[in-house]
C-alpha cells in the first residue's frame, strides 16, 4: 500500500519540482528586467508591475521553503535540509527578501496609504537601499537549484561535484558583496551613497538654520532650487512651500525607490534620486551578468572537462573490471598522463587489460574473477623512502 501511494505521489511531486524550476527561471528575468527598466526609462506602470511581480515571486518562494522546512521537520531532518540539500539558499532567497525589499514596496504600491508611503519614503533612505539591492542579489543562489535537473553529464559524481563547487562560488561573492556593502562605512570608504547623503544633510541643515527669519528662509529656498536640482518638495509644519513638479508627474515619473524623504525640525524634504537608482541598477546587472556567466562556465566548460579527466575514465575501467567481454581502453590525454587517474589508467590499459585477455578460455568466459578491491594486486608497491 505504501509503495503503491508513493508511485501515486512521484508525478506529483515532480511536477511540483518543475514548477519550481520554472518560477526560479522566471524570476531571475524578472529581477534582470527590474534594473534594466531603471536604466532604460521604462514607463512607472511597467516598472510598478515588475515589482509586483517580485513580491508574489518572494511570497512563492517564501512559502516553497515553509513547506520544505515542516516536512523536514516531521522527518527529523532539518540539519540535513539547511545543510546538505542547501535549505539555507531556500531562506535566504525567500523571507528577508519578502520582509525588506518587495514586502514594503508591494504595500506602498497596493494601498496607496500615507502609512504606506511613509513607510516607503524610510525605506528609501540611501544606505538602507543599498543594502536590500544586496539583498535581492541573493536571489542568484536559487541558480544552483537548477543542477538537478541538467543531464548534460550523466555521472552523479560529476553533478554533485559542479553544483557543490558552483553553490561556493556564487556564495563567497555574494558574501564579499555584502560584507562590503555593510561595513563600507566602518571602514571608511565614500561612495556615490556617502555623496548623496551629505548632501541632503547639509540641504536641510541649511534650510533649518534660517526657519527664524522668514526674509532669510525664501532667499534660502529660492537659492536652493536654483542650485540643487536634485530637491523635489520642500514642506514646513505640514505646508508645502515648493514643488518642482506636479503630483501627475510625480505618479508618471517616480516609482517607489525613486526618491528619498528627510525630516528636521518641523522641515520635510523630499530628494530626487534617480541618478544614485541607476547606478545601483548598473551595478546589480554587473553582478546579474558576473554570476551567469560564472555559473555557465562550471556547466559548459569545467563540467565536461570533469567528466573528462575523472569520472570517463573511472567508468570506463568500472565496467571492464566487471564485464568480461568489455575490453576498452581508457584513452590518455597526452597533457593529463601525469594526473592520478591516468596514472590508474595507464596501469589498467597497460597490465589489466592484457591480463584479462590471456585469461579467458575459448567461451569468452573470464577463468579469473578480478574485482575493484584486488586492483593493488596488480600496480606496483611503493618504494618505502
Amino acid at each position: 500500500m505504501n509503495e503503491s501511494k508513493l508511485t501515486e505521489r512521484r508525478p506529483l511531486v515532480s511536477f511540483l519540482e518543475s514548477v519550481v524550476i520554472a518560477a526560479i527561471l522566471l524570476v531571475l528575468v524578472q529581477t534582470f528586467l527590474e534594473d534594466y527598466a531603471v536604466l532604460s526609462g521604462w514607463n512607472v506602470d511597467i516598472r510598478n508591475k515588475l515589482l509586483l511581480a517580485g513580491f508574489f515571486f518572494d511570497l512563492f518562494f517564501t512559502i516553497e521553503f515553509l513547506i520544505r522546512f515542516y516536512y523536514a521537520l516531521m522527518g527529523r531532518r532539518v540539519g540535513r535540509y539547511l545543510t546538505l540539500e542547501r535549505g539555507w539558499i531556500d531562506f535566504i532567497a525567500s523571507i528577508p527578501l519578502l520582509m525588506f525589499n518587495s514586502g514594503p514596496f508591494a504595500l506602498t504600491l497596493l494601498t496607496g496609504s500615507g502609512i504606506a508611503l511613509g513607510l516607503g519614503g524610510i525605506l528609501n533612505l540611501l544606505k538602507v537601499i543599498k543594502a536590500i539591492r544586496i539583498a535581492r542579489i541573493l536571489r542568484f543562489l536559487r541558480i544552483i537549484k537548477i543542477f538537478r535537473r541538467i543531464k548534460n553529464v550523466s555521472s552523479p559524481m560529476a553533478q554533485r561535484h559542479v553544483a557543490s563547487i558552483t553553490a561556493i562560488s556564487v556564495t563567497v561573492m555574494v558574501l564579499c558583496l555584502l560584507f562590503f556593502t555593510f561595513f563600507s562605512s566602518t571602514l571608511q570608504i565614500n561612495g556615490l551613497d556617502t555623496a548623496f547623503s551629505k548632501q541632503q544633510e547639509a540641504t536641510s541643515e541649511y534650510l533649518a538654520e534660517n526657519t527664524d527669519n522668514p526674509a532669510d528662509f525664501v532667499l534660502a529656498l529660492k537659492t536652493l532650487q536654483e542650485t540643487r536640482t536634485n530637491i523635489l518638495i520642500v514642506k514646513y509644519r505640514g505646508q508645502t512651500l515648493f514643488s518642482r513638479f506636479s503630483n501627475d508627474y510625480y505618479s508618471q515619473h517616480f516609482a517607489p525607490g525613486d526618491y528619498s524623504y528627510l525630516a528636521r525640525d518641523g522641515l520635510e524634504l523630499f530628494f530626487d534620486q534617480r541618478a544614485y537608482v541607476s547606478q545601483l541598477s548598473r551595478e546589480s546587472i554587473l553582478f546579474f551578468i558576473i554570476v551567469v556567466l560564472v555559473v555557465l562556465a562550471y556547466l559548459l566548460i569545467y563540467s565536461p572537462h570533469f567528466a573528462l579527466t575523472v569520472t570517463d575514465p573511472i567508468h570506463v575501467m568500472r565496467r571492464g573490471l566487471e564485464e568480461t567481454d568489455y575490453n576498452l581502453e581508457v584513452r590518455v590525454p597526452e597533457r593529463y598522463q601525469g594526473d592520478d587517474v591516468f596514472e590508474l589508467a595507464r596501469l589498467y590499459n597497460e597490465k589489466y587489460l592484457p591480463l584479462k585477455d590471456r585469461t579467458q578460455n575459448q567461451d569468452g568466459e573470464s577463468v579469473i574473477q578480478l574485482d575493484l578491491g584486488e586492483v593493488s594486486r596488480i600496480l606496483p608497491e611503493e618504494e618505502e623512502s
